[in-house]
Formats: structure tokens, sequence, C-alpha cells
């Protein structure tokens, strides 16, 4: 799987995650919501542009969350994994594609950060 079509399929998780967070806590609905839209965009912008887009699952680990406390660690989680992806992405690809891939990569560092995480020196490198 290519770079993209690994950051597509965290996309596609994401997209998932927030729906999901969104459903099941009406505190974080507003922030999952604004979440997902955003995701959904990046998941759609990624489509028309990777090579061969990798489909989404029918559902992700885990497919529930008990609390808020574990809804905000999936979150986090979900931002971590996709930085990480952007970051294997700002390594390969050079002029405006690169300052693409690290405005994404710190898109979604501070995503993580919105949603409880601790600063990291850095992000996707973890």
């Amino acid at each position: 799987m290519s770079d993209l079509a690994q950051v597509l399929a965290l996309e596609h998780e994401a997209v998932w995650t927030y729906g999901l967070i969104g459903g099941a806590f009406e505190i974080l609905r507003e922030q999952a919501d604004s979440a997902y839209h955003a995701h959904r965009s990046e998941r759609d912008r990624l489509l028309a542009v990777v090579d061969e887009p990798v489909p989404p699952q029918v559902a992700y680990e885990p497919v529930t969350l008990p609390d808020e406390a574990a809804a905000r660690l999936r979150a986090q989680d979900v931002e971590a994994r996709i930085a990480a992806a952007w970051s294997a992405v700002v390594g390969i690809v050079t002029g405006p594609d690169r300052a693409d891939a690290i405005t994404a990569l710190t898109t979604a560092e501070a995503a993580r950060l919105a949603w409880g995480g601790t600063a990291v020196a850095f992000p996707g490198l973890d």
C-alpha cells in the first residue's frame, strides 16, 4: 500500500470513528461533528488523487466506547496515526506536495491535542 493510500485508509477510519463518538456522546458531539466533516473532506480529496484507493472497512476496533475518556483516547489515537502516516509522506515528497503534507501532519497533531493529548517533540515520529 502506498503512503498516500495508508493516509486514505486512516481517513476512512477517522470518519467512522468520529461518527461513533458523535453518536454516542452528546457532550462530544459538536467536536466530533467538526472532526467528522474535516476528515470526510480530506478522505474525499485523497480518493481523487490516490492511484489505487483503498475502500473503508465495515467497522473498526473498538466498535463501542465505554465512556467519554475512552472516546477521547480513541480520537487521540486515530489522529496520532494520521500524523505518523503524513510524516512518512513528508519524507518522500517535495515542493508543494511536501508543504501540503506538513500542513496535514500539523493539522492531525493539533486535532490530537484538542482531544486532550499531550504535546510531543516530534509529532508523527513517536
